[in-house]
């Protein structure tokens, strides 16, 4: 029966953080494991797709 090691868990979790962390590494290691990274948007880039959304919605009644 294999049992687990806690020490060996924290060094590969140790040892994976700093690959991800490293700028070098971080496009290979999304790749390979298939992952989506979006970016955060500047406030006023978020602002304005919320606008755009909006608008895309149509007019809406609003009271006078």
């Amino acid at each position: 029966m294999a049992t687990s090691n806690k020490e060996d868990h924290q060094s590969v979790s140790k040892a994976f953080r700093k690959l991800i962390r490293s700028e070098g590494y971080r496009h290979h290691v999304q790749t390979f494991l298939n992952l989506e990274v979006e970016p955060e948007l500047p406030a006023t880039l978020q602002s304005l797709l919320a606008a755009i959304d909006r608008a895309k919605q149509g007019p809406t009644e609003e009271g006078p």
